[in-house]
């Protein structure tokens, strides 16, 4: 009788049990199927497009094309072809000039407090037009067109950071507003992105596609002259000791 008792209660007992751990592996599956289940949105990701990895100089490559041909007049013709280099080259007379250092002067024309990057985690992208000396031979230099080429700048430095290993500073020479002054070059370095790094690219750049020369940015402008105003330059060329080539820029006035 007691036991007879005992097993009935042991019965009972592994009976409660075992449906009490079904439930509770009932639950945990409910639970991961809620928080991976395709009802809740995905992460997020940087950009919708990005370069197949490769070498530095084959996704910078990649970089410019993509972004060149987003920047387009009105009559959608292409606004400047994007050429790019690593490490970055100067033009001397006719010969290419390899730089092994860019040195950057906080006052122009004095080396107080002048600053050397190493040239070869530098990409540099030149933004030539049709026009002499890569100008852009169309429309009228302005403030406007001006910024959206410091934007089309940004972007391919933003993109470089983000997908390039290896790369601490671009430096991209712009077009010049005539064929008789000189280039400006935008001097940028990764250091200074970090938010525009973590947040995804649409949240710098707000505007799916980039306007034309003639119609004012009032949604970005602000954003693009705080992060690339204080980053212009002009440039010159220094002969260094180890018998390498610095390209020295000067802060722009």
């Amino acid at each position: 009788m007691f036991e007879g008792g005992t097993n009935e209660h042991r019965r009972r007992f592994l009976s409660a049990y075992f449906g009490l751990s079904i439930i509770g592996v009932a639950a945990i599956a409910t639970f991961i199927a809620l928080i991976g289940g395709p009802g809740l949105p995905k992460a997020k990701s940087w950009s919708d497009w990005k370069p197949k990895s490769g070498t530095s100089l084959a996704m910078a490559t990649a970089i410019a094309d993509h972004v060149a041909h987003e920047y387009r007049f009105a009559d959608g013709s292409q606004l400047v072809a994007v050429l790019p280099g690593k490490p970055p080259q100067i033009t001397s007379g006719t010969s290419k000039v390899a730089v092994s250092a860019i040195a950057v002067r906080k006052v122009p024309q004095s080396n107080t407090g002048l600053t050397f990057y190493n040239a070869d985690s530098s990409v540099q992208y030149v933004l030539c037009g049709l026009g002499t000396s890569c100008a852009i031979d169309a429309g009228t230099p302005s403030t406007t067109r001006g910024r959206l080429v410091r934007r089309e700048a940004l972007e391919l430095a933003l993109y470089t950071f983000k997908y390039v290993s290896g790369v601490d500073s671009v430096v991209a020479f712009m077009p010049p507003a005539n064929s008789s002054v000189s280039v400006p070059v935008v001097f940028l370095k990764k250091s200074s992105f970090a938010t525009q790094l973590k947040q995804p690219l649409s949240t710098t750049l707000q505007l799916a596609t980039p306007p034309s020369p003639t119609a004012p940015d009032a949604l970005e402008a602000k954003t693009i002259d705080d992060l690339t105003l204080s980053s212009v330059f002009t440039y010159g060329i220094a002969q260094l000791q180890n018998g390498g080539v610095a390209m020295v820029l000067d802060p722009a006035t």
